[in-house]
């Protein structure tokens, strides 16, 4: 009874994790076995939606993740850097979006649709409200845990 593996990567890994044996651990070589054939990866076709599919999705979502998702497509963002965007990072004037530390550590620079630009500038707006609102209430800086703000 052998063992079955599904997938190109998972054949690839074990055959590997046996040459590893043989060659490191029992200090032998791996000699070729007749009719065993190296497993082959199939190309990765990414799904793509179509214009009217992505319209009908956002037309799904309310505010602020109508938003987010238009940032995602629009600007060609991963959601973890969606999610860090500041408003430094805007350049309305210069029609950017300054990424920072995105994949791989690196910071770029994309552009910013101008479709989007009046309701990231709306977003300013409400967290610039939202923000004075905070400070008259006398909430100002960020919430840290309990030791952390006393150090």
């Amino acid at each position: 009874m052998g063992v079955h593996f599904s997938s190109a990567s998972s054949q690839n890994q074990a055959f590997n994790a046996l040459l590893f044996l043989f060659r490191h651990a029992l200090e032998k070589e791996f000699k070729k076995v007749e009719g065993v054939v190296r497993a082959k990866q199939k190309p990765y076709i990414p799904v793509v939606l179509s214009r009217e599919e992505v319209d009908h999705i956002i037309a799904q979502l309310d505010y602020p993740y109508d938003l987010i998702v238009k940032l995602l497509y629009g600007c060609g963002l991963r959601l973890f850097e969606s999610m860090k965007l500041r408003v430094q990072d805007l350049n309305f004037d210069m029609h950017l979006v300054t990424i920072h530390d995105g994949k791989g550590k690196k910071d770029r620079a994309v552009p910013l649709p101008q479709i989007l630009e009046h309701e990231l500038r709306t977003q300013v707006d409400n967290a610039a409200k939202v923000h004075q609102a905070d400070l008259q209430a006398g909430y100002a800086g960020t919430f840290l845990p309990d030791l952390l703000a006393v150090k």
